[in-house]
């Protein structure tokens, strides 16, 4: 399979709990597409996920803060609560947005960007949980749809929505051209 030339450096967040299939979705579309993604794990870089998956992260999160990212994307899981309180992302997801950089959340996970001040009047999707909900309650929740994308914020509802929130950062980053291409090439319906 060919990789396609993009040249965006991506921070995906891996917190103990992290839905497993939330962040690798979306790290496998962009590495497709060329994206230099770092998986960043929090306080290491052996990091469990939710279901038992243990990942080596690329490097650990306090490592790499200061790199120059065009995007940062967050799985959810119960990871998500950790995340909302960790002073390091919030500044990181502040930053990045008020630079109009990709910031992406999926599942639970937005209650990281509210818990960071972005979220407000905001069109978002999220797990439907209603303490999700309430976190998320000065965005505009869409929750019927699978992956919302209002100007540089890109949400998820949950794990079935992990591929089409990873195609949707890949046509942010990359162009909807290249993305029909990626999903011809992993046999999915354009």
């Amino acid at each position: 399979m060919d990789t396609h030339d993009m040249n965006k450096k991506i921070l995906v967040v891996a917190a103990r709990g992290f839905e497993e299939v939330e962040l690798t979705a979306p790290v496998d579309i962009l590495r497709r597409l060329g994206a230099q993604v770092c998986v960043a794990g929090v306080g290491s870089c052996e990091v469990v996920g939710a279901h038992g998956l243990v990942l080596v992260a690329d490097r650990r999160l306090d490592d790499v803060v200061e790199q120059g990212w065009d995007g940062i994307v967050i799985p959810g899981g119960p990871a998500a609560w950790e995340l909302k309180q960790n002073v390091v992302i919030l500044q990181l997801v502040q930053s990045l947005h008020a630079q109009g950089k990709l910031v992406a959340a999926i599942c639970a996970a937005p209650m990281v960007l509210a818990a960071a001040g972005i979220l407000r009047e905001r069109r978002i999707t999220c797990y439907p949980a209603p303490d999700v909900l309430q976190t998320v309650a000065a965005s505009l929740v869409t929750a019927e749809e699978q992956v919302v994308r209002d100007d540089n914020i890109i949400t998820g509802r949950g794990p079935a929505a992990a591929l089409d929130f990873g195609y949707a950062l890949g046509e942010y980053l990359a162009g909807s051209e290249k993305v029909v291409q990626l999903r011809r090439e992993m046999c999915c319906k354009v």
